[in-house]
């Protein structure tokens, strides 16, 4: 099969995942059939405009003189458009309007070509200007006064000027106030580095110095111990390449790595050779690959299809951790004998509305149902999970949400039903946290150590 021209293969994704397709399945076929020279080109189209696409529908609907479109091919080949108009430097503007064009033309029909070129045109002579800025500053300090009629600082306001949608911002303001969701959504549209946990007990230095060698440069974190952070962003290929030379190396946030190591600190310095520790939800393995660094007994990493179990088999195989055992279960119903367990780590599925900055497409599927049904497996799962654990022994809970139903809401639903667990505080009286992504300069995250009396 010939290779679609970079836009045209940037539409067809954007529209297959409007209907429901997955990003990274959808995109990384796009890129496999891409030419070398547009791999690049593509991804920053697909990407870009997705983490925009708030930013973008509100100058459509301010510059629509028709009621704004509502049909998928059309949105996306305006979005698009305005992505090359308002968020990428070296596209011209003559050419950014230009492509879009022929791309409405190819796609969407001849039909809507007066409309597009009017919508991209107005854009241009009235937002961006003539030269149009180069630069992420330049371009905001043109976009910014556009945003006005939102009220600046108002729920509508950082919304549509941080591209997150409407009711998770509300939910956001009405729990951390107007100008912590400011800093939350700007974060969530920064560059995700490539971060990296350095396996005990291999040396961090000589880890740095073994990258320099192969041409990687990278920073220890000062925030997370063993944490390095890559100065570059290397393609999949390059990075799978590099991991699967270096057992040692696991990809994992900084915030992750730091959260995980407060979390299972009492149950392994309380744990001996004879006692065991299953990761409940464990898939893809980044979390056990961290724990078969610390833990003395028998580590069990489960999960609940055979797919994200092969994924867990490969992580395990990867970092050479033979002794640790993968096991395909449903969690709620794991075959566990109950009461046996010195450890049980439940990182369960969620919302994921911590890690947003990951998934730019994943912030407009989610939904307020979501959450509610999300809440209501993560109970199941823990309970479940602390009828596993044996007096003494910890449950050690933990999502990659921000939403209180699925963190709080969980634990306090645990103590109060008869499970005897309690909590386990830290030195400074601590026993569940919340890592708010701007904060911690990562993943936002939360954890809960409890204890089974």
């Amino acid at each position: 099969m010939s290779a679609l021209p970079a836009r045209d293969a940037a539409h067809t994704v954007l529209v297959a995942v409007a209907e429901g397709r997955h990003l990274d399945e959808k995109l990384d076929a796009a890129l496999d059939r891409a030419t070398p020279r547009d791999r690049g080109l593509l991804a920053g189209l697909v990407r870009g405009t997705l983490q925009w696409q708030g930013r973008y529908d509100h100058l459509i609907t301010r510059f629509s003189r028709r009621q704004p479109p509502r049909e998928p091919a059309l949105l996306a080949v305006l979005r698009l458009g305005l992505h090359q108009l308002c968020g990428l430097d070296g596209v011209p503007a003559h050419a950014a309007i230009h492509e879009t064009v022929e791309l409405c033309r190819r796609q969407v029909g001849e039909p809507h070509v007066p409309f597009v070129n009017g919508l991209l045109q107005s854009v241009r002579r009235q937002v961006m200007g003539e030269p149009v800025p180069v630069g992420v500053a330049a371009r905001e300090e043109r976009l910014r006064p556009w945003f006005d009629d939102l009220r600046p600082g108002s729920a509508a306001w950082l919304a549509a000027w941080h591209s997150h949608p409407r009711w998770l911002v509300d939910r956001w303001v009405g729990r951390h106030g107007a100008s912590v969701v400011d800093g939350l959504c700007a974060f969530n549209n920064r560059p995700v580095p490539v971060t990296l946990h350095v396996r005990e007990p291999h040396d961090v230095a000589a880890a740095v110095a073994d990258l320099a060698a192969a041409g990687i440069d990278c920073v220890a974190c000062e925030a997370a111990q063993r944490a390095l952070e890559l100065a570059g962003t290397p393609d999949r290929a390059a990075l799978t390449g590099l991991l699967q030379t270096r057992p040692w190396l696991i990809v994992q946030d900084r915030t992750v790595q730091e959260a995980t190591r407060w979390l299972a600190a009492p149950a392994v310095a309380a744990a001996g050779p004879e006692d065991a520790l299953v990761d409940l939800c464990a898939a893809p393995g980044g979390k056990a690959a961290l724990l078969a660094g610390w833990w003395p007994g028998a580590l069990v990493a489960a999960d609940s299809t055979r797919g994200r179990v092969a994924l867990l088999r490969g992580t395990l195989k990867r970092i050479e951790a033979p002794g640790t055992g993968v096991l395909l279960a449903d969690g709620r119903r794991p075959p566990l004998r109950p009461g046996s367990l010195a450890a049980v780590l439940l990182d369960g599925p969620c919302s994921g509305t911590g890690v947003l900055r990951h998934h730019p497409e994943g912030r407009w599927r989610l939904r307020a149902s979501h959450i509610e049904r999300s809440a209501e497996r993560l109970g199941q799962l823990a309970a479940a999970a602390a009828g596993l654990v044996r007096p003494g022994g910890r449950l050690l809970y933990a999502t990659c949400s921000l939403e209180p139903e699925e963190n709080d809401g969980v634990v306090d639903a645990l103590l109060a039903g008869g499970a005897g667990l309690e909590p386990e505080p830290d030195e400074h009286g601590r026993w569940r946290r919340l890592w708010l992504p701007h904060d911690c300069a990562g993943d936002g995250f939360y954890a809960a150590r409890l204890r089974r009396r």
